[in-house]
């Protein structure tokens, strides 16, 4: 019986080992950057579609001169207070208002701001 259980428990910990280990990594939509722009409004950068790894280790500028650079979106925030308060390297949604500028990169303003935590 006793070693049933051990069995049993062995075959759990396996189990719970390899679901933790093929566990997919978390994409997401990062800040990579935040500045005032010239008009003292405040901006950040957000790539989007990347790992929190990326997001950690790689520069907007990496991102931008890649070949798929429309990956990345310039957002302008109107609540001073909610732009203080983001960091940079922070997973957040953005949901934008009105239209999306066609430059390169894309702009935006921003309608809702949702965090990952």
């Amino acid at each position: 019986m006793r070693k049933w259980i051990a069995y049993l428990v062995v075959a759990i910990a396996v189990c719970g080992l390899i679901i933790g280990i093929n566990k997919p990594f978390e994409k997401g939509d990062y800040i990579l950057e935040k500045q005032l722009n010239s008009n003292d409004a405040p901006t950040l950068f957000v790539v989007y579609n990347i790992s929190k790894k990326e997001a950690k280790t790689k520069s907007l500028s990496d991102f931008l001169n890649n070949e798929n650079h429309n990956d990345v979106m310039i957002i302008r925030v109107d609540d001073r207070e909610l732009y203080n308060d983001l960091r940079i390297g922070e997973r957040v949604t953005i949901k934008t208002k009105g239209y999306t500028m066609l430059s390169s990169p894309p702009q935006a303003v921003a309608d809702e701001i949702i965090r990952h935590y």
